[in-house]
């Protein structure tokens, strides 16, 4: 009985964040589109935007899931971008092939990029599953760790001149549709129903929500957070590859302030910091929301770092309205079990 009490209160949970987000995107974009109707509320905006959300709706549902376990992976950025350097070289060394072993050569070179991204998802399982370190540090100290590989590696320059085929990943259409909207979708949906509907996934919310509890399950905690950072570095790995596509290039400090805006997303779309109970479709709408903020400040033309201080001060209202909330729904909780 307390379990299905439990599942329905999540579930209505889960549907009010989802309608308090929509909420806040059709606001967002009702406010940009009066304030400048020419620029944002035009079809070439949403087009660029719906080019520009995807690597990091990709890249936040990859830190929804170590946070649904009470940690956080800061290694995202870091991981994308050595993956996608490690296939940019292979492309390139092979940039005089053509025809069906050119495109052979990229799929090997998007094989390895996605190996790194699970050798590196691996280390951090490895430091937090097996080793215990915190997941802050851990993540840290690996950001720092493939950052400076990546750097050593390029001396600080952007591999370039990828072949037209993979560019077209990035930069073409599916039916209309942009690629890499279509790719998020598809990922998006695959984790949504891993999350919801295995018993694995379940099992990254029992961790996130009683780890102690986890600890004597069947699969066991550790092997859960083991998988959580293996996947996280798999999506690193794969919005590393949809952006090298889009820009024809990859770079060892692309997206630097990626990390911070990943966890705002993450945050604004409902997933609690301290693990259990988080959406991937709030993650998607929260990103949204913010790439629709990003592009009405540029047609505004308000500075790019009065966006920054909006990320943060956005990050620093969500957690006090969830702490706000929480401790309302605690309060009726309390008063309720006091009445009957």
């Amino acid at each position: 009985m307390n379990e299905r009490w439990n599942k329905l209160n999540t579930g209505l949970l889960a549907d009010r964040k989802i309608t308090q987000l929509l909420a806040i995107t059709i606001g967002t974009l009702l406010v940009f589109s009066i304030l400048s109707p020419n620029i944002f509320f035009s079809p070439n905006n949403f087009k660029s935007m719906s080019y520009q959300v995807p690597e990091i709706a990709i890249l936040s549902i990859a830190v929804m899931l170590s946070m649904l376990t009470g940690g956080i992976d800061l290694s995202i950025v870091s991981i994308s971008n050595a993956a996608a350097l490690v296939a940019a070289y292979v492309m390139r060394s092979k940039s005089d092939t053509t025809g069906t072993e050119s495109l052979m050569w990229i799929l090997i070179a998007c094989v390895l990029g996605i190996i790194v991204g699970l050798i590196a998802g691996g280390i951090n399982s490895i430091l937090i599953a097996k080793l215990d370190v915190t997941p802050i540090l851990a993540t840290l100290a690996t950001m720092t760790l493939f950052n400076g590989i990546a750097i050593g590696m390029t001396d600080g320059v952007s591999v370039s001149g990828l072949p037209e085929q993979f560019m077209r990943v990035g930069n073409g259409t599916f039916f209309g549709i942009p690629t890499p909207f279509v790719l998020m979708v598809i990922i998006a949906g695959a984790v949504g129903l891993w999350i919801n509907k295995t018993t694995l996934g379940l099992k990254i919310f029992l961790v996130g929500t009683n780890r102690k509890a986890a600890q004597y399950s069947v699969m066991g905690d550790r092997k859960v957070i083991a998988w959580v950072y293996l996947a996280s570095g798999f999506l690193s790995a794969l919005a590393g590859l949809i952006i090298a596509s889009r820009t024809s290039a990859a770079s060892p400090d692309f997206g630097s302030s990626y990390i911070l805006l990943a966890i705002v997303i993450v945050v604004l779309g409902g997933v609690n910091p301290m693990g259990g109970f988080g959406t991937v479709t709030g993650v998607i709408l929260a990103t949204v929301v913010l790439q629709m903020v990003s592009s009405g400040f540029n047609a505004l033309r308000f500075s790019q770092f009065l966006y920054l201080a909006a990320q943060g001060g956005v990050l620093i209202f969500v957690m006090i309205l969830n702490v706000v909330l929480e401790r309302r729904r605690i309060n009726k909780s309390i008063s309720k079990s006091l009445r009957s």
